[in-house]
């Protein structure tokens, strides 16, 4: 769907102009030192859920019932997936298809884009050879040994 840019000035001044816009489009209002506000339809928003809620419903099942396929479909659209070793790539597929759905289940979606962001990050210090040994080898330091925290 096209969004179209509004100062959020302009919507003050002329609402009507800005809703009548919305039969079409998403409005995305931007605001002078805030973040823009995005307008759309309740029933635009609805589509977008049901779709969002069916797509992470057929991942989660795929991760149950094909896991090299799942593998094989995150490593085209992560191609930074291919770093992770074998064990990590499927805790990845695991964490991704249940954080959708629960995402789906509530609304709310920045936890998937944290799980995306923390998870590249990791496979960022497995594609450096010399940084993943320095983090996974034992810290040369004085005081307490530290557990390693449980999961």
């Amino acid at each position: 769907m096209e969004v179209v840019e509004r100062a959020f000035s302009e919507f003050l001044r002329h609402p009507n102009d800005v809703v009548a816009e919305l039969a079409e489009r998403d409005v995305l209002l931007r605001r002078r030192n805030a973040p823009a506000l995005r307008l759309s339809r309740a029933d635009h928003h609805a589509d977008r859920w049901e779709a969002f809620e069916a797509t992470a419903r057929l991942l989660r099942n795929l991760a149950v019932h094909s896991p090299e396929a799942l593998n094989t479909a995150l490593t085209e659209a992560f191609a930074w997936v291919e770093f992770l070793p074998g064990r990590a790539r499927y805790r990845f597929a695991e964490e991704l298809t249940r954080t959708l759905l629960a995402a789906a289940s509530v609304d709310l979606y920045a936890s998937v884009a944290q799980l995306v962001r923390e998870w590249k990050a990791t496979a960022e210090i497995y594609a450096d050879p010399e940084l993943a040994r320095q983090l996974t080898e034992p810290l040369e330091t004085t005081g307490e040994t530290v557990a390693v925290p449980p999961g």
